[in-house]
């Protein structure tokens, strides 16, 4: 089977599964805890540590999946107000001086070594093996509780509701068909019409600007038909329709970025692909690149636009 119809394959097994677990069940969104929390953070921290591994730097290789699952599941507790967490204000407190303390070991933890040839990297490698995935688990819980008039408001983030809603759902819906569909069609012009204009990047030798264009372009399609369906037809969700073509434009040079900062990692430690888990895009980390680098983007565009109403 060629590399392409086992894409088309997955494509066609993975989004309405996907699809079904954003939106079921909607008030506590438990299915994403296993499919995101648990393949996202921890297999994809797994994957990250290693290919630092492989780079010659010595690590724990579970110390950024646990941490890292951690991360997502104290984000998930706080913005579902699972124990009703949110009432104690030392939970936060108590998580930011946690990551602190971790922060503090990656700092610390070479100094009695003898061997310090290689300390910088792994200081590095590892801090941003915290941001990388850490950051976009923690965020995945409270964009899928988004509210334009939340009744019980976390406190931390503006219009987010204390258990999951149909709009964080939708909004979730619209991040996935802005990423896929440039991921998608990025591939399928690239692969069609690209071949004579590559770009010549170190990263991506086979990126070119057919493909490149093409899922930009293809991204704004899609969005029509989001906007169409779901806004105007069934009337799910209601945003001006600024809203919805403003992050295209600026998104769509962006998307791509995810995918090449991935290869960027892989080409620093000569690996095709970050694992073989997934059938025709190789590892986790190879099919959720370009998500975990818009995720924060796309929260801070939630969080300016919500900041002006």
């Amino acid at each position: 089977m060629s590399n392409f119809f086992k894409r088309l394959l997955l494509i066609i097994i993975s989004v309405p599964l996907l699809i079904f677990a954003i939106f079921w069940p909607m008030s506590s969104h438990i299915l994403i805890i296993m499919i995101y929390g648990i393949i996202g953070s921890f297999l994809g921290s797994y994957e990250i540590s290693t290919m630092i591994f492989r780079k010659g730097i010595n690590i724990r290789r579970y110390f950024l999946p646990i941490i890292n699952t951690i991360i997502y599941i104290f984000a998930y507790f706080y913005a579902n107000n699972i124990i009703k967490i949110q009432e104690y204000k030392q939970s936060l407190i108590f998580f930011f001086l946690s990551l602190t303390a971790f922060f503090s070991f990656i700092y610390a933890r070479d100094i009695i070594k003898k061997d310090l040839s290689r300390a910088f990297e792994k200081i590095a490698y590892t801090i941003f093996g915290i941001f990388y995935i850490g950051l976009p688990s923690f965020l995945i819980p409270f964009i899928l509780n988004i509210d334009l008039n939340p009744q019980n408001p976390v406190p931390i983030f503006l219009n987010i509701e204390s258990h999951g809603t149909i709009v964080g759902s939708f909004l979730a819906l619209f991040l996935i068909i802005n990423i896929f569909s440039n991921d998608v069609f990025s591939y399928v012009f690239g692969m069609l019409l690209g071949r004579n204009n590559v770009i010549n990047l170190e990263a991506s030798p086979k990126k070119s600007w057919a493909g490149y264009i093409g899922g930009y372009l293809s991204t704004f399609i899609w969005v029509i038909i989001y906007y169409i369906l779901f806004d105007k037809i069934f009337g799910f969700i209601h945003f001006p329709i600024l809203f919805y073509f403003l992050l295209p434009v600026f998104g769509g040079f962006l998307i791509p970025v995810g995918d090449l900062v991935e290869s960027v990692i892989k080409r620093s430690v000569n690996v095709k692909d970050s694992g073989n888990i997934i059938m025709g895009r190789g590892g986790v980390l190879d099919s959720i690149d370009s998500i975990l680098y818009f995720i924060p983007i796309f929260f801070i565009y939630l969080q300016i636009y919500f900041s002006f109403l």
